[in-house]
Parts: structure tokens; sequence; C-alpha cells
């Protein structure tokens, strides 16, 4: 494929990339949210989950992209089916995006259904009712540890999107994996504040 056709591709599929970070930004919502010194309630807790509920289907659209310009650069560089399925940095990509599709799946028609009913009686000003916190933590805890699952699948798909056609040795990959899987526990466990740290 010619140059002129496999630039903008390579740049729609790193710019959806790029937009993926939504679980990195979910778990900055929510342990702002945790900074609080208030229990779950309306005015706070409505507001946060308005932002987390409408980002699965933002993560569809820019994982579809992905897809799409992905195949197409893929077939673009040359690489056919069988040599595909002979590719290990290819093969992971494609087995990290299923998960992250499930994943996602998960969250969206699994748990954020359950805790918008558990929202979906409270007035302006209330709290959750004690009776019905521990679930609303215990889905929220579930949610939160899926979002650094994903953060680091999603820099994992770009760690190996860069090895398929920049080959860098294992132990490097390794470290980078590595390193990635740092980032999101770190991002798991406390605020974000300088970034990286």
């Amino acid at each position: 494929m010619a140059a002129e056709w496999l630039a903008p591709l390579l740049l729609l599929h790193l710019v959806s990339t790029l937009l993926m970070a939504a679980p990195f930004y979910m778990l900055v919502v929510v342990n702002e949210r945790a900074r609080f010194a208030i229990p779950p309630g309306y005015d706070t807790d409505r507001y946060m989950e308005n932002i987390i509920k409408a980002q699965p289907q933002r993560c569809y659209a820019f994982l579809a992209v992905i897809l799409v310009t992905g195949v197409a650069l893929t077939w673009g560089a040359g690489y056919s089916l069988a040599s595909t399925l002979t590719n290990l940095s290819l093969l992971t990509k494609i087995a990290v995006f299923l998960v992250l599709v499930s994943l996602l799946s998960y969250v969206h028609f699994g748990i954020q259904p359950r805790i918008e009913r558990l929202l979906a009686g409270l007035a302006p000003g209330r709290p959750v009712p004690d009776a019905e916190r521990p679930r609303l933590v215990r889905l929220r805890i579930r949610r939160k540890r899926l979002s650094a699952i994903c953060l680091f699948l999603v820099l994992t798909e770009v760690i190996m999107g860069v090895r398929v056609f920049n080959a860098y040795s294992p132990l490097l990959t390794s470290i980078f994996l590595v390193a990635a899987a740092f980032f999101a526990w770190r991002a798991y466990r406390r605020p974000v504040v300088f970034g990286w740290f």
C-alpha cells in the first residue's frame, strides 16, 4: 500500500488509541472522588456516574476505528493471514483487543446498570442509604479494578503495536510490560497527581 494511504491510516489508528486513555481517566475520576470526606450521595456521585456511564459508547467507537485501521495497516504492510498467525506481536494485539472489548462490555452491560439502579431513587442532596452503600462500594471497587486492567491492556496494545513495525528484543518488551503493569497498579492505588507519578 502506498505511503499516502498508510500515513493517514496510521495517524487515525494512533489518535484512536490515544483516545482510548479512558481507563486511566476513569481511575483519576474515581480516585479524586475518594478524596472527598463525604459519603456517597446524589450531588457528587450522580455527576461522577454520568461521566463514567457515557464513556463506553465512546470507547466502542474508538475500538471500531482501531480495528478497521489496524486490519488495513496490517494488510498494507504486507502481512498475510498466515503471517499474522505466526507473528506473536500481532497475535497479542488481537487477543488484547478481544479482552478489552469483553471487559468493556462487562462493565457497560453488567456492572454499570447495577450501580445506576442503586442511585436511581436518590434525590438531590440525599446520601445513598446505609443499607445500599456496601453494594455500591463493592460494585465500584470491581469496576475500578477492571479499569486498571483495561489501562494495562491499552498500554500493552501500544507496546505490541510499536513492536510489530519496529521489532525490539523480548527483554525490552518485558521491561515495557512490567512498567505498564506498575503504572496501571499505581493509578489504581492512589491519585496520579504529577502525570506519571
